[in-house]
């Protein structure tokens, strides 16, 4: 195994030579508080003696008997053979966690704060399987990348997005979605929000207004306000959105935000008379649409529904998909297909995707890996959601009504019972180290309480012991 690197304690101390505390003080003193705050990370290997000796201009006798104070204090501690190495739990850290009640020999980092590190956890809606990440795979692309040296990888790259990307993006569609594109109609973005942003830019205005899916993803509804556009919920049953009921609230909307294939957070498929109506209707009332299919790849049924996109002859359609949803969501990777009669007039700015990570999905896409991780993933994701309807059925039926089976996607969603607060149970099923997300704050009006569960980034084996410990919060909270 390779040593770790090295670190310098003492790059940022400077000795008061005329100071009445001596220098071996004036050492350990500085060494003890770094470590102590935790401005270095715990097993790091720190200098030798002698390299400490030449950093602070002192004595080796100096060095030696500073590092031997702090070894006695529990600061530091020595490996033989490899060298001074800084102790996993120094003494404050430990007396803290010894207070708390915790194992010291057990550290559990810090994920209460309301970020996406939660999504790590246990019954995550929408994470795919981070578990599974073709590392190998993924290495050697790299590797071969960097060692190709292209400018690009490492300066300003394409605004569009890299151009061999954006090819492979439109061989897959093509493929995979039956979407006739080019290329040049498709930019790579960082995101859904970055995606919608980029749509309104270019085809709405202020004062304008949107119809979009009730419920749906609480961003839409924050991305449009931040835009002055107008939200108008319209109402999703089994076949999807309800088309007459838009055209009835407002028929002269501006655009229509629809996730067809795997409705969020409902995870209805669109029929296809509602995809032909919706098409109707934009293009009658020079409308546009964003077809949201950034969690639709993952289907588990035959026959597929025709893409919105596919179905518009005038082309006043923008496709959105991911290929972080495909493979991880820390890529950032979107992508938009933009209608051909609005690429003359395409306002683009610096891509916020990294240029090495387009270059490496490229080949990876290219090469065959994405389609056949899918498919992999496919296979893997059908078993965990079995997994998961079972246990739900067996041990959390008495509070929650269990769902059908999805048709695609990486997640279900399950109504409560009992009156619960579906955003306090959502609170504190993360406290019990499980993450789920609550259905009402997907509600414009009449919220409904509900519970969004994912399988796909949760292992078989987890699966029972995370929906009995789901359980347990539910009997706590109608126990009081």
């Amino acid at each position: 195994m390779a040593q770790p690197s090295v670190h310098s304690l003492s790059g940022v101390l400077a000795l008061d030579r005329c100071s009445d505390v001596s220098l071996q003080d004036q050492i350990t003193h500085f060494l003890r508080g770094a470590i102590a705050e935790g401005r270095v990370p715990a097993g790091r290997r720190v200098s030798s003696s002698r390299q400490l000796a030449m950093e602070c201009g002192v004595s080796r006798t100096t060095a030696v008997e500073a590092y031997e104070r702090l070894i006695s204090e529990g600061y530091l501690v020595t490996r033989p053979g490899a060298g001074v190495f800084i102790a996993d739990l120094p003494p404050e850290r430990f007396s803290t966690r010894a207070a708390a009640g915790a194992s010291p020999a057990i550290s559990t980092p810090d994920i209460s704060r309301l970020d996406m590190r939660n999504y790590l956890l246990p019954l995550a809606p929408g994470m795919p399987a981070v578990d599974r990440f073709p590392w190998s795979t993924w290495a050697r692309l790299t590797s071969q990348v960097c060692h190709e040296r292209p400018l690009n990888a490492v300066a300003y790259g394409d605004p569009q997005g890299e151009l061999v990307l954006r090819e492979t993006i439109a061989e897959y569609l093509g493929a995979a979605r039956g979407i006739r594109c080019d290329a040049k109609q498709i930019v790579v973005l960082a995101g859904s929000e970055h995606s919608l942003d980029f749509m309104l830019k270019h085809v709405a205005r202020s004062g304008d207004s949107a119809w979009i899916e009730e419920p749906a993803g609480a961003y839409i509804r924050t991305v449009l306000r931040r835009a002055g556009i107008a939200s108008v919920p319209i109402d999703v049953d089994e076949s999807g959105l309800d088309v007459e009921q838009g055209m009835r609230r407002a028929p002269t909307a501006r655009l229509a935000i629809v996730s067809p294939t795997h409705q969020y957070p409902t995870g209805t498929t669109m029929s296809l008379a509602r995809r032909e109506a919706l098409v109707q209707w934009c293009e009658s009332s020079d409308a546009w649409i964003l077809e949201n299919e950034i969690d639709g790849d993952y289907r588990y049924t035959p026959n597929p529904q025709v893409p919105i996109y596919s179905l518009s002859r005038a082309q006043r359609v923008f496709y959105c998909g991911s290929l972080s949803k495909a493979l991880a969501p820390g890529l950032r990777t979107n992508y938009l297909v933009v209608p051909s009669s609005l690429m003359h007039d395409l306002q683009l700015s610096t891509t916020l995707v990294p240029m090495l990570t387009q270059l490496v999905l490229a080949r990876f896409n290219s090469a065959g890996h994405l389609a056949l991780h899918m498919r992999r993933m496919r296979t893997l994701y059908s078993r965990r959601r079995s997994v998961l309807l079972e246990a739900l059925r067996t041990d959390a039926a008495d509070y929650l009504r269990v769902p059908q089976v999805p048709e695609s996607g990486l997640r279900v969603t399950a109504t409560l019972k009992h009156g619960l607060d579906d955003v306090r149970i959502s609170d504190l099923c993360l406290a019990a180290g499980i993450k789920v997300d609550p259905l009402s704050i997907c509600y414009t009006d009449a919220a409904r309480a509900g519970l969004i569960i994912g399988f796909a980034s949760t292992p078989e084996e987890e699966i029972p012991a995370a929906v009995a410990t789901l359980a347990a919060v539910f009997g706590r909270e109608l126990d009081l």
